[in-house]
């Protein structure tokens, strides 16, 4: 193969270097100097700017056709690499590429672009735990035909460790520069003795755990010493509307949401390294199902240890003993109406302030898992496997999985299942089962689908929705549930 023959074409989501737009783009900006070194022309997509004054691109997309049609030298790419958001740009086909690669940095777009597309040679997931969760899609059951949704693509999937920018640039990357300096008010709560924590992903916190957390917390700091407990967040997780509703939250307790929280505007992230410096823990109590985690791993890596409920990536990061520490248990999980004991986060709470009282056990743990983190998410691992992944996407397809020597597991967005209470802990939604659906799971995990009788399991899914809603799936024997 001629390097005429190497042409790339990107098809990327917020790219354009240094201010870097967040981690999809400090990744996606790696790749075009990484193709290019291993001896690719690349031509990354850039959408034309219309010609006349207030045109309406937005709306009419003349811009984009006139790109289609007219994409330069005319030569049709070996290669099109896209990410998930990309997709949007262009759907991958064999009408105009003759490869395609898509990096998933999460689930969240253009679902209707890949699932079912056998244009797309290889799925590349950004961790072990999302490439699980797209073979549990690809391998979605239709139990009368005896089909899935696509056995080719569940033999197309792989994951890639991610480039974390902490390993190159330990007290931040200057390329993530937009955003504000530490705030004073930071300065003046440590001066006072504040015990603080952080959780600064705007909108990703399970507002009602933060709560019970920070309520423990406080409650638990104050008998041991006086001091008082409050949590860094961003500004944009808890405007008006939601201060007012932690409030409503406190009433009676002689708290208010200004006793729990310090808002902070967006930080660059060298301020982002300083304030995980300065803090003694961090929160990931998310309802949002972190595709990867920088955010937990910098924290880490900074010295400060993260308690998470392990939603999304956030359970598989790092080994135990390592930083971050995933505690979640049934009684978390809101009732029908919504509602949920404070005593059932106080668990974390005690862990949190055990942590303070040791710090250098904090320290060590700290320590291992910067480590770890160094190890395994360095630029050169990156390149090792992406640079792979595309080799994958240039070989002569693998064979697709025959439905019947599938086995059926508990879908890897769960989190946990308790038998004698029929909680189920998952990424897509908790659930309350009931007795008959806890002895179906009970009964079904395990079984290989040869075993299976389609007819009666059409009607239990019909029913029970277990496939649909995440809590079963269907897995190759050989796949594990570890990342």
């Amino acid at each position: 193969m001629t390097q005429a023959d190497r042409l790339a074409c990107l098809h990327l989501s917020r790219t354009g270097g240094p201010p870097f737009n967040g981690s999809v783009g400090y990744v996606n900006d790696g790749i075009a100097p990484l193709m290019r070194a291993r001896g690719w022309s690349v031509r990354p997509f850039a959408l034309p700017r219309p010609r006349q004054r207030l045109a309406q691109e937005s709306l009419v997309p003349l811009g984009m056709a006139r790109a289609f049609v007219d994409p330069g030298d005319g030569a049709t790419p070996l290669l099109a690499i896209h990410d998930d958001a990309g997709m949007a740009i262009r759907t991958p086909s064999r009408a105009w590429a003759r490869h395609h690669l898509v990096l998933y940095h999460g689930l969240a777009y253009s679902p209707g672009a890949w699932l079912g597309n056998e244009a797309i040679d290889v799925h590349c997931a950004n961790s072990p735990y999302l490439a699980r969760t797209l073979r549990s899609l690809f391998a979605t059951p239709d139990w009368r035909r005896r089909r899935l949704l696509d056995p080719r693509a569940l033999a197309r999937v792989v994951d890639v460790p991610m480039p974390v920018p902490c390993v190159s640039n330990p007290s931040g990357n200057p390329g993530f520069s937009m955003g504000a300096s530490l705030p004073a008010e930071v300065h003046r709560a440590l001066d006072a003795g504040v015990l603080l924590g952080h959780a600064m992903q705007p909108g990703k916190q399970d507002l009602l755990a933060t709560v019970g957390v920070m309520y423990g917390l406080n409650d638990l700091a104050r008998r041991a010493n006086g001091r008082r407990a409050m949590l860094a967040i961003s500004e944009q997780s808890l405007p008006p509307q939601r201060r007012a509703a932690v409030d409503g939250l406190l009433a009676g307790t002689g708290m208010t949401c200004a006793d729990l929280f310090l808002p902070l505007p967006h930080l660059h992230q060298k301020a982002v390294f300083e304030l995980f410096r300065a803090a003694r823990f961090g929160l990931a109590y998310n309802h949002f199902p972190e595709p990867f985690g920088f955010y937990v791993l910098e924290s880490v890596h900074a010295g400060c240890p993260v308690y998470t409920n392990g939603v999304g990536n956030n359970r598989f990061l790092l080994p135990p003993g390592h930083g971050i520490a995933v505690l979640e248990t049934e009684r978390m999980v809101p009732d029908a109406g919504g509602q949920v004991s404070p005593a059932a986060f106080l668990p974390v709470a005690n862990a949190i302030m055990e942590g303070v009282r040791d710090p250098e056990a904090i320290a060590a743990a700290c320590g291992r898992g910067r480590r770890y983190i160094d190890a395994r998410w360095s630029p050169a691992e990156f390149e090792r496997g992406f640079i792979g992944a595309v080799e994958r996407a240039l070989e002569p397809p693998p064979p697709p999985v025959d439905f019947d020597s599938l086995q059926v597991r508990l879908g890897p967005l769960v989190r946990g299942f308790d038998a004698a209470s029929g909680v189920v802990r998952c990424d897509y939604a908790n659930r309350v089962l009931s007795r008959e659906a806890i002895g179906l799971v009970q009964s079904l995990v395990g079984q290989v689908a040869a075993a299976l009788d389609g007819a009666e399991m059409h009607r239990i899914e019909s029913e029970h929705r277990l496939f649909e809603e995440g809590i079963l799936a269907l897995q190759s024997a050989g796949e594990g549930g570890e990342a």
